[in-house]
């Protein structure tokens, strides 16, 4: 009974597992095919379902064809597990330097020295899809743009679509200055990565940053830890968040490149936490997840790589790529989907195929750096005995973006190596290799990369001394008054000059500051110098009929013509100086004119030049004729003058005393229309209202009848009114009274001879006077002149 009974249990357990075996095949290959479509993929431009941390599915499946690399998880996985090795949460996150902005960067920066995260306990699977170029991530890139102080908006240097769709670089931003990085806080790479002098004797990180982990002699900073494992390796849970310094003030030419990026539309809906954008230099930049978000880079102009910071990306004139990773760190983001990579083509900054390339942007001239001056053109001093000759001076101090501050200057024609801001030879140049991707030219360390121009030459551009010949005799530069007027910036004010300069065309304007160093290419301005006190055809008088200038860094000044037709001197004159972006001889233009620009430049009509032009700066002249120096002075400098001229009194009625008391008697002689003279008369003149004291000392003379056969001459020392009863200006005709004191020779036809006496008198007199306009000097007082105090 027992064996029967042990039979039927045996048959029973057999029939049973017999009827579950088909069930649970076919879960196991429901099961297996979900796991293989999950590991393999699905097709690009198919949409393969996905689902959540919990298994439901979502409503809008995300696909992520065209990615570089997906990295999964086992299906059911909600949670991170324990350490013990396995994928990376972006691509090489060990080997590059990183920066987190805008979220907590200590469960990232664990997470990624091996720590607890959902891959940390293995079992996450990588795929790799296409390597190549990928159209759904090249798309990602929507726009290149440009902000410095000085705009408003940023500018759109690319990303403005042609009729047939191809994108088009706008405008070259090289000639700009970069902005400073230098206070981003980055972690170093947890691995030690083999660089060129990481660990080599003597060598120094770059400004702010540590060397590699596990480099001999390297400190962690704060923050930052050897790799999980490493003898003696703290726990990677233990992480300092990496706060950034102070910021230094930009100047107003530096530019700030940005990427304006959008995330496939195609995996919008997956839930992702975190972006890392990677260049190919070993620089990451991590941020929250956003399906638009924008990313600072810096244009490296020349050279390769340079050594990695995370401060910064870099992007390079011949263009490159990026690596953009979306990813989760603590459950999947959509299905078992835990991070997914696009490579992103970044298009070249510079145009050296098309025949008309993109302008170069230039920063706008400060309001010192345009100047107006007519003294003598100073002579570049020579060097000293014992001193440095001048092919050996150094640099100016606010050189290109790039170039070296130090280190003598090239000879004429020679290629300016590119250096690091650290004074290091750039990667490329001879004991610095490249490590530049994708032939990409190399940056600076610490973001202040190297950025001359390829074939620049020094900054002196003086030519060596010639060979076997004995060296020159120092030339002394020119004396130069710091108490007489120099240049005046056109700052929008006014300036007060004598007309001699003007009229023999000792006058011009200059371009000055260190920023026209970097001028590569040629800059279009216009030049107008109106006479605004006279009209004709109801607008002001133009005297320049060529006012077209075009700067270049050998040539930076604009010569004012001699004025004669339509100019006197005295004269109300308005220099201005205008950008001319659409002139087809500048293939530069200002920042501050590139953004209404940009459509006319790209257009196949061309637009109007003149309508184009923007004011740039400008100086109301007042040309006085006879007060003033050899140069210009403002308003508040020039005040009022002396001004000596000559004047004719006619005498109509005299109060006079013309004996001695104490000798004869009557006192007082009584003439009407009697004496007529000439005197040199002085008093004081505001050139710019035009009006003078109303009081003139004279020193002069006049011839008088005193009646009864009298003659007398009187010479003498008197004060008279200056108010002018005809014109303005330079008339001196008045009406007034004249007092004066003096001696008067007295001369009888009917009796003795009276000889010399003292005199005093009053008259009301008539003064005909004309401060001559063609008669100038400075310095002095002479007739029909002013000289200034």
């Amino acid at each position: 009974m027992s064996a029967r009974r042990s039979a039927m249990l045996l048959s029973a357990v057999a029939l049973a597992a017999a009827l579950a075996a088909p069930a649970a095949a076919r879960a196991q290959d429901e099961a297996g095919t979900d796991a293989g479509d999950a590991d393999h993929g699905a097709p690009a431009g198919a949409r393969a379902a996905t689902r959540s941390a919990t298994g439901a599915p979502l409503a809008v499946p995300a696909d992520f064809g065209g990615s570089l690399q997906v990295v999964r998880a086992p299906a059911g996985t909600a949670g991170a597990a324990a350490a013990g090795g396995g994928p990376e949460i972006f691509p090489d996150a060990r080997r590059v330097w990183m920066s987190v902005r805008d979220t907590d960067p200590v469960p990232i920066e664990a997470a990624r020295r091996g720590g607890r995260w959902l891959c940390s306990g293995g079992g996450c699977a990588a795929q790799t899809g296409d390597p190549g170029q990928s159209p759904i991530g090249d798309q990602m890139l929507r726009s290149i743009k440009l902000q410095t102080p000085t705009l408003p908006l940023p500018l759109t240097v690319w990303g403005r679509t042609t009729e047939d769709g191809q994108r088009l670089l706008d405008f070259d931003p090289v000639l700009l200055g970069r902005r400073s990085y230098r206070h981003v806080c980055a972690y170093p790479p947890v691995a030690d990565v083999a660089r060129p002098a990481a660990g080599a004797p003597g060598a120094q990180p770059p400004s702010g940053a540590q060397p590699a982990a596990g480099a001999p002699g390297a400190q962690p900073p704060s923050g930052a830890q050897p790799a999980a494992g490493a003898p003696g390796a703290p726990s990677p849970e233990r992480v300092d968040a990496c706060r950034d310094g102070r910021p230094e003030p930009p100047p107003p030419d530096a530019g700030e490149l940005t990427l304006g990026l959008q995330w496939p539309k195609q995996s919008e809906m997956a839930d992702f936490h975190y972006l890392a954008i990677v260049d190919g230099c070993g620089n990451a930049r991590v941020q929250p997840f956003q399906r638009t978000f924008t990313v600072p880079v810096l244009e490296v102009a020349s050279g390769g790589c340079g050594r990695p910071d995370g401060k910064v990306l870099r992007v390079f004139p011949g263009g490159g790529w990026l690596r953009v990773t979306a990813f989760n760190l603590h459950a999947p983001a959509a299905g078992n989907v835990v991070n997914a990579t696009y490579r992103v083509t970044i298009p070249p900054l510079e145009n050296l195929v098309e025949s008309n390339p993109a302008r170069l942007l230039f920063p706008d001239p400060l309001a010192e750096d345009l100047k107006v001056d007519c003294g003598p053109t100073p002579v570049a001093p020579r060097a000293a005995p014992g001193g440095a000759p001048p092919w050996l001076a150094s640099p100016p101090a606010s050189a290109p973006p790039g170039a070296s501050p130090g280190g003598p200057a090239p000879p004429r024609g020679a290629l300016v190596q590119p250096r690091s801001a650290a004074g290091a030879p750039a990667a490329g140049a001879a004991g610095a290799p490249a490590a530049g991707a994708a032939g990409a030219p190399a940056a600076g360390a610490a973001g202040a990369p190297a950025a001359g121009a390829a074939g620049a030459r020094g900054p002196q551009g003086a030519p060596p001394p010639p060979a076997g010949l004995p060296p020159r005799s120092p030339r002394r530069a020119p004396d130069v008054d710091p108490q007489r007027p120099g240049p005046q910036p056109l700052a929008h004010g006014a300036v007060v000059i004598s007309p001699a300069p003007l009229r023999l065309g000792n006058c011009r304007i200059r371009l000055t500051g260190q920023t026209k160093h970097r001028l590569v290419a040629p800059l279009a301005l216009h030049v107008s110098l109106k006479r605004t006190d006279q009209l004709r055809g109801g607008a002001p008088i133009e005297l320049l009929r060529d006012g077209t200038w075009i700067v270049t860094p050998s040539n930076a000044e604009f010569p004012l013509p001699p004025l004669a037709e339509d100019f006197d001197g005295d004269a109300r004159l308005r220099l201005a100086v205008y950008s001319d972006p659409l002139s087809p001889q500048g293939k530069v233009v200002l920042v501050s004119d590139a953004g209404r620009v940009a459509s006319s430049l790209r257009s196949n009509e061309p637009g109007d030049p003149e309508r184009a032009r923007r004011l740039v700066g400008s100086v109301a002249i007042h040309s006085v004729p006879l007060c003033g120096e050899d140069n210009f002075e403002t308003l508040d400098g020039a005040g009022s003058c002396f001004r000596a001229y000559l004047t004719v009194p006619a005498m109509l009625a005299t109060l006079q005393i013309t004996r001695a008391p104490w000798v004869e008697k009557p006192l007082v002689t009584r003439s009407v229309l009697s004496a007529v003279g000439v005197a040199l008369a002085i008093d004081r003149y505001d050139p710019v209202e035009r009006r003078a004291f109303p009081v003139a000392a004279q020193l002069g003379g006049f011839v008088q009848t005193l009646g009864e056969g009298r003659v007398g001459l009187l010479g003498y020392v008197g004060v008279a009114p200056t108010v002018p009863i005809l014109g303005s200006g330079g008339n001196t005709t008045s009406f007034g009274f004249l007092a004066g004191l003096g001696l008067e020779y007295i001369t009888n036809e009917a009796g003795p001879d009276e000889g010399l006496k003292p005199a005093a008198f009053v008259s009301a007199v008539v003064q005909v006077g004309q401060a001559a306009p063609q008669a100038s000097s400075s310095r002095s007082a002479s007739f029909g002149t002013y000289a200034g105090e």
